[in-house]
């Protein structure tokens, strides 16, 4: 099992910051695919740049975008245009704690919400949990057993094989 940090989705290549300032240019300030591509390292010249348009419709949905959220933010199907996805995101954001705004400027304080919305918790494709219910020691979530907590050295390996 591993255990990403809270601003990295599994299977994914961007950062889930990147992903939603990538979505909030495109369904809140209205930008253009081309110009948002430039902006993170798509080639000049490229007027499409179709992942925004998949996370749009996965953004609530998909298991690795928010998924787990997206049943209680009233997201049932994916979004089918900006409009759709503005509201999307606009709950999504809020569930972290940021009231959206307009400008440029909104964009910089994106990252703290994003990284909210997934705080102490660890997720997979499919679901997401509290970080909680692995404490370090622990026999079981909630129990007051403690596992033997030594570290191998030169003279004794531990407790078992290594």
């Amino acid at each position: 099992m591993s255990l990403l940090p809270d601003w990295l989705h599994p299977w994914r290549w961007y950062a889930g910051t990147v992903i939603i300032e990538a979505l909030y240019r495109h369904c809140i300030l209205q930008e253009s695919a081309g110009s948002i591509g430039a902006r993170f390292g798509r080639p000049k010249g490229a007027v499409e740049w179709r992942s925004l348009r998949r996370w749009r419709k996965q953004l609530l949905i998909s298991p690795t975008l928010w998924g787990w959220l997206g049943p209680r933010l009233g997201a049932a199907k994916p979004a089918a245009d900006r409009n759709e996805g503005k509201t999307y995101l606009e709950r999504l954001l809020a569930e972290g704690g940021h009231v959206v705004q307009s400008g440029i400027r909104a964009i910089e304080e994106l990252s703290g919400p994003v990284r909210k919305t997934l705080q102490d918790l660890v997720h997979n494709r499919k679901n997401a949990w509290p970080l909680k219910h692995f404490l370090p020691g622990f026999l079981l979530p909630g129990s007051s057993v403690r596992l033997r907590q030594t570290l191998p050295t030169e003279k004794d390996s531990g407790p078992g094989p290594p």
